[in-house]
């Protein structure tokens, strides 16, 4: 009796396992779906920023799931003039990651915006690069950060910044939108 018992889990055992064998692994279910972007073309992005005062570059917008959205762009900002542009920006729902690449400068995070006005909701910056968003003159307050290549900057939602002073003449940082209310258009 105690053999037939140990045969029959045996049994079960093996046709659990070949069972579960026949199902793919969660992580080669999501190996199509991971997304490359390499730096050649992170490179020509910045090279066609350089001398405009801010060049967002979007290279892609990808579903996570369907849960959310994570953009990926390469932003370059300059001088004009030997000065640096106003930069002043909070977004409603979308998380911020800088990674500087090259140049140094003087971010401010946190405080308010000064004469806040609200991109339109319809508009392509609020659809294809910011999410909702308003701008302003420049910030009240906050906290200044002197940030240069290999720094990251992480920025959650509702929160003020903006380049205050650029200590290069240009500074350029590959940015990953993490965008929660799946606002931003998708593109591959």
């Amino acid at each position: 009796m105690r053999i037939n018992k140990l045969i029959l889990i045996l049994l079960l055992s093996t046709s659990a396992l070949n069972l579960f064998a026949q199902f793919p692994k969660k992580s080669e279910t999501n190996a199509e779906k991971v997304t490359i972007v390499h730096t050649a073309e992170i490179n020509t992005a910045a090279e066609t920023g350089k001398g405009r005062a801010v060049a967002d570059s979007v290279l892609r917008v990808i579903s996570i799931g369907g849960k959310y959205n994570v953009g990926v762009s390469v932003v370059s900002r300059s001088k004009i003039n030997d000065k640096t542009p106003p930069d002043a920006i909070v977004h409603d729902a979308v998380t911020e990651v800088y990674h500087i690449v090259e140049g140094n400068g003087i971010l401010l995070v946190g405080g308010t915006l000064d004469s806040s006005v609200r991109i339109p909701p319809s508009s392509s910056i609020v659809l294809k690069i910011t999410g909702p968003s308003s701008t302003g003159k420049h910030i009240i307050g906050g906290k200044q950060y002197e940030v240069g290549p290999g720094d990251i900057v992480v920025i959650p939602p509702n929160t003020a910044h903006g380049f205050i002073e650029l200590k290069t003449n240009m500074i350029v940082y590959t940015l990953i939108r993490i965008d929660t209310e799946k606002v931003l258009e998708l593109k591959n």
